[in-house]
């Protein structure tokens, strides 16, 4: 667990380029497959040895696998590494799948990307589903300028039946300040960022997990999927929730808590905790939204039924 503390950079920090496998110019070897139920049978057997929870991740990868069964989808799996010296931003924008960036890892001072991209034409399509999987693409550059590096990844496919295409990207990393995803019908899970975070999705969870106390601006927004909010203690700013046809759960164990908006209510939440302004923007519609600010917000388990 690292050291809590608030938000401090001494100074820039460098990014080491020499060796960077680019992921829109290199082709790495794809393993190639039909996924079975025999497949993803094996890989439920075998769930407790992968996840931020390597369970959780296990479990993530059997049922992608199962669906992917059912749905006759072909998968390509890509797998990059990038080489990275200090703390940087992500920008990550797919046109759809599932987004998971576990920051805080020991990664030996290296970006690790695994990349699935799926073409789901039907059980009588695989042929040509297998050929349309040239035609999904993921690009990562790193842009300089600001004082930190960011990472920047698109995800997209020139496939006619775009819908029938998804990238679902897995990155672990060392150290992640501030991030911004957008993607549609997945989930989006970050851990660890230091900074401000802003995420778009739909027909997905959002979580974010921080031992980190946040003090910048925060903007998550799905529907039809769980959104889960933990930081450090210290964690401050102006909080506009909303949660059609859901309810909003709240822990707020430390600071100054102001709620006294008469606008509240089981599914809405107008407050302020602490003296920072930056706004964090909540919002969901047929599923909760759980805000826990807590001493120890990396201890929890895989279901949320509580802050």
């Amino acid at each position: 667990m690292p050291a809590r503390r608030h938000l401090g950079l001494s100074a820039p920090v460098r990014l080491l380029t020499s060796s960077l496998r680019s992921v829109g110019a290199f082709h790495p070897c794809a393993t190639l497959w039909v996924s079975t139920a025999t497949t993803a049978m094996t890989l439920i057997s075998a769930a407790g040895c992968a996840g931020h929870s390597s369970v959780e991740r296990g479990i993530d990868q059997s049922a992608s696998s199962i669906a992917a069964s059912f749905a006759g989808s072909v998968t390509e799996e890509r797998n990059y590494v990038l080489p990275v010296d200090g703390i940087i931003d992500i920008d990550l924008e797919t046109f759809g799948g599932d987004v998971v960036i576990r920051s805080g890892r020991e990664t030996k001072n290296e970006i690790r990307m695994r990349v699935v991209v799926t073409a789901s034409h039907g059980a009588d399509r695989t042929d040509e589903a297998t050929s349309s999987l040239a035609q999904i693409a993921v690009k990562a550059e790193i842009r300089r300028g600001g004082d930190v590096p960011t990472l920047v990844l698109r995800g997209t496919t020139e496939h006619d039946e775009a819908w029938l295409h998804e990238t679902d990207i897995d990155i672990e990393l060392p150290e992640l300040r501030r991030v911004h995803v957008k993607t549609r019908s997945g989930k989006v899970h970050i851990y660890e960022n230091r900074g401000a975070c802003s995420v778009e999705t739909s027909d997905g969870d959002i979580r974010m997990i921080t031992p980190w106390a946040i003090t910048e601006d925060v903007t998550l927004v799905t529907r039809g999927g769980e959104i889960v909010f933990r930081a450090f203690t210290g964690t401050c700013g102006i909080f506009d929730i909303d949660c059609v046809n859901g309810k909003v759960l709240t822990r707020v164990e430390a600071g100054d808590w102001r709620v006294v908006d008469k606008r509240n209510d089981h599914d809405t939440l107008h407050a302020a905790l602490g003296p920072c302004t930056n706004k964090i923007l909540i919002r969901n519609v047929d599923a909760p939204v759980t805000l826990s600010i807590v001493p120890e917000p990396m201890e929890y388990g895989s279901l949320f039924s509580a802050p």
